[in-house]
């Protein structure tokens, strides 16, 4: 082979190594680069070792039918219910200046991804049912709403009284929160959220920092010797008994790795040498050479797949982190969604307590207006015992609501909430006695591209294929073609000059080529690695199997749960309007004891006895209310829906 043509050969080999990291970079970066769950589900799930079979067995779905890019599957249409009212829009319409700059600040970083934030509406929606009326008078004394037929479209007295100030008069200092507002409100104020919007931008480093072992690196060298050595032999220095010699070596240059393995050296080097040898010529050298070394694996360490394993590595990695920040993101919302639920439930419980204490009070006064007559002592003190046990609870429930609001304070943390400007909370989403339609499958496909647990499973799988096809190639035997090429100039009196243009203009390339291998005797190591590897899989394997059964399970549970919290709340305004009929009856019964002047002890009893269950039905039926509302939140929450984080 002609000496030129060689070098021709070599620098074309240089310059496709550069061009392969270059082409890589261009093609393959958004595939890396991306974070979040992409999924869809196939006709199986290979390298999840979950046949079709065994896949609809677990979870009850079809493989052939892929998950939609977002969960809204279309539903059959349920009988006809009221209109609800328009949902307000989500306060970032209406941010103020500061609000907008924070946001941007998340958000605008040149290496973060531009988040979404999707919220499961179905479950913080405003209540279908209109604005109640005032509850009207029933007659004598007795303040409660009239019977109403039992069902499951009633609206409570109380949830009319609670839209208004139940704790201070000062309308100023109270302020109108509904659900999906305190929500939208977290994402831009909570700083847990604003923790976990930032961990994308860390991810997309860890993915640039995998990507930096390609960089081109730059290298510079320089070492000085001075060397004064005894001499054996007078052929060294030709008459001087010491050889003293002076080294200075300088070398520039860049170093490359490519996508498929191999390493470019690219160096010019200048170095100085003056000896006292008498065979030392011309003194004061001035030695230049340009070398250029490529190095390339041909089996163990070779291709595209084995060389930027850590960057698909930091990716999958990246994508496990991303399931743990959305399940912290879900339990955040989670939180913020049961804190006002059950901020909802106390204020209805501290009011149903003072409708109570008002009829007991009633009571007391209809009785203190007989003292004396045909009423004993007892009889009034019975009264007194039960109002001061309604106070006990009303003062009990009222610090529950002041605690509550706190918590909902922390967990928002936006500035129209604080408490010099908001010192009562008037929650306007309002519970609903319905139960929606929901479809199980929809619910599992759901949970496939968005549960946590399944996630972060799917991508540990992953990551153990990449590490299993690496200990596929460390089986190969090690052999590298190893080349170099270097021109050469040399000067005397430290003419660099002159010594780096003769390397270009005098002589010849000279080049070397050739072959170095190795492998283990047994290579029982790169065996035992690759055994590691398979056995892992398998293990995820099942670790995936009970995942899907779990995922299954729990949202089939949280579905059964939403169904009995529907029937419990049915049940309960059953018994609230039996309640009601039975203090009624016993009000009648005590009126016409009082106007025939007969005795009413156990008419009073059975009275008292009736208001403290109408009391408690009442408590029972605000109480399934919330319940169900929470039931229907626990779906989302368990398919992984109530609020997700995604990649736009």
């Amino acid at each position: 082979m002609h000496v030129s043509h060689f070098w021709r050969i070599l620098i074309k080999a240089a310059m496709l190594s550069l061009c392969a990291r270059i082409s890589y970079a261009q093609t393959d970066s958004a595939t890396h680069v991306q974070i979040g769950p992409k999924y869809e589900l196939p006709q199986s799930l290979p390298g999840y070792g979950v046949t079709s079979e065994e896949f609809e067995r677990l979870t009850g779905l079809h493989p052939q039918v892929a998950p939609p890019q977002s969960v809204q599957k279309s539903q059959p249409a349920p009988p006809a219910q009221p209109a609800p009212p328009a949902q307000p829009a989500p306060p970032a319409q209406t941010a103020s200046p500061a609000q907008t700059d924070s946001l941007a600040q998340l958000q605008g970083n040149a290496i973060q991804p531009n988040l979404s934030v999707q919220v499961a509406t179905p479950i913080i929606v405003p209540s279908p049912f209109p604005a109640p009326n005032p509850p009207e008078p029933l007659p004598t004394w007795l303040q409660q709403t009239d019977s109403a037929p039992s069902n499951e479209n009633v609206v409570p007295w109380w949830q009319g009284n609670c839209a208004k100030p139940i704790l201070i008069q000062d309308a100023r200092l109270t302020c109108e929160v509904e659900l999906e507002q305190l929500v939208w409100h977290a994402m831009q104020y909570s700083p847990k959220v604003q923790s976990i919007l930032i961990l994308p931008r860390i991810l997309q480093t860890d993915i640039e920092i995998a990507r930096g072992e390609f960089d081109r690196r730059r290298t510079v060298n320089t070492n000085y010797r001075d060397n004064s050595d005894p001499v054996g032999n007078t052929l060294t220095t030709g008459g001087p008994n010491r050889l003293n010699e002076q080294f200075w070596d300088n070398s520039i240059g860049i170093k490359d790795r490519n996508m498929i393995g191999g390493k470019t050296e690219l160096l010019q080097m200048f170095n100085a040498r003056d000896s006292n040898s008498l065979f030392f010529q011309p003194n004061n050298q001035a030695d230049t050479k340009l070398s250029l070394n490529y190095t390339q694996p041909l089996m163990r360490g070779s291709g595209r797949y084995y060389n930027t394993s850590s960057i698909r590595i930091a990716g999958i990695k990246s994508k496990q982190k991303f399931a743990e920040a959305n399940r912290q993101l879900q339990n955040h919302a989670r939180d913020v969604i049961t804190t006002y639920w059950e901020l909802v439930l106390q204020r209805y419980l501290l009011e149903q307590s003072r409708a109570g204490l008002s009829r007991l009070k009633a009571i007391e006064k209809h009785l203190n207006d007989r003292a004396g007559r045909d009423l004993v002592k007892t009889q009034i003190f019975r009264a007194r015992s039960a109002i001061k046990n309604q106070e006990g609870q009303i003062a009990t429930t009222r610090s529950n609501v002041l605690g509550l609001q706190e918590s909902l304070r922390r967990l928002v943390n936006s500035p129209e909430l604080s408490e010099q400007a908001c010192s009562e909370m008037i929650p306007l989403t309002m519970p609903s006695n319905e139960l929606p339609l929901i479809l199980l499958e929809q619910e599992l496909l759901a949970a496939l591209t968005s549960r946590g647990d399944i996630l972060s499973i799917q991508e540990t799988i992953e990551e153990a294929i990449v590490q299993k096809r690496l200990a596929v190639s460390e089986l190969k035997p090690q052999l590298d073609l190893e080349t170099s090429s270097y021109i050469r100039g040399l000067r005397g009196a430290n003419q660099f000059s002159e010594a780096y243009g003769d390397q270009f203009a005098d002589g010849r390339p000279s080049f070397a080529a050739g072959l170095t291998g190795s492998l283990p005797v047994g290579n029982r190591s790169a065996k035992a690695s690759l055994r590691s590897r398979e056995l892992e899989i398998a293990q995820l394997q099942f670790d995936y199997s009970d995942a899907l059964m779990k995922a299954r399970a729990d949202i089939k549970s949280a579905i059964f749960n939403a169904q009995a919290t529907y029937a419990t709340t049915v049940a309960a305004i059953d018994g609230t309007f039996s309640a009601l009929e039975e203090v009624k009856g016993n009000t009648d019964k005590l009126d016409v004891f009082f106007g025939e002047n007969q005795s009413l002890s156990n008419t009073l009893n059975d009275l008292l006895d009736s208001e403290g269950r109408l009391i408690s039905a009442e408590n029972t039926w605000a109480n399934r209310q919330i319940q169900h509302m929470l039931a229907l939140m626990n779906i989302k929450y368990e398919s992984g829906t109530l609020m997700t984080l995604g990649v736009e």
